[in-house]
């Protein structure tokens, strides 16, 4: 099996378990990287955004929605039901990132990925996804644990989260985004919480 950047020796979890977000989790986790994006796309005057496991929604209801961005939200049938019920923004699209199927219109000029990357038997399909719905000039933002900030420097895996397949450190998974053809104009540890730093965020283009 590919490596994907990570050390030899890691072993995966190629029987993730499902993992559904809810309202109540929503608003708890990767807050730092929505925030950040927000920061971007308001700077930057980005007018159609992708989340790629939008989840309930609640991050992009409470960040992304106020900078005035189109909105487009895409996951699994629970996630995109709460969202078409309870949102009164953005399109919504049921799609399986592994095996796409869903016509999300034009490509899109920011890209979020909180959190996904991880729970993907092969991860590369995420960033064949971000091609098909990306222009050369579309920015995106990914997020994943940082392995050895969170598990230790020594750990082998599988991870101890049952829903996640790998996870990288801060040096492997910028090696993998570079091995993707992408170029990373900012990779920096957030979401530092009862002083463990356990979320890495990466900003990235595409290598022209």
């Amino acid at each position: 099996m590919e490596s994907y950047c990570i050390k030899t020796g890691y072993q995966c979890n190629l029987e993730p378990v499902e993992y559904d977000d809810t309202a109540e989790d929503s608003l708890i986790y990767q807050l730092d990287v929505y925030i950040y994006a927000a920061q971007q796309i308001a700077e930057h005057g980005y007018s159609r955004v992708l989340d790629v496991g939008c989840g309930c929604g609640m991050k992009l209801e409470k960040y992304i929605h106020p900078t005035g961005a189109d909105i487009t939200g895409v996951d699994g049938n629970h996630a995109i039901s709460f969202c078409r019920e309870n949102l009164n923004f953005g399109k919504w699209h049921i799609d399986n990132i592994e095996e796409p199927y869903a016509d999300l219109g034009q490509p899109f000029d920011f890209i979020i990925s909180a959190d996904v990357v991880e729970h993907l038997i092969d991860p590369n399909t995420l960033f064949r996804y971000f091609r098909r719905w990306s222009h050369p000039e579309t920015r995106m933002l990914i997020s994943t644990p940082e392995r050895d900030l969170r598990r230790g420097a020594e750990d082998m895996g599988p991870p101890g989260n049952g829903a996640h397949v790998r996870e990288w450190s801060q040096d492997e998974f910028n090696r993998y985004l570079i091995s993707r053809q992408l170029d990373v104009h900012h990779h920096k540890i957030v979401e530092l919480k009862a002083g463990m730093a356990c979320c890495q965020m990466a900003l990235c283009s595409w290598r022209q």
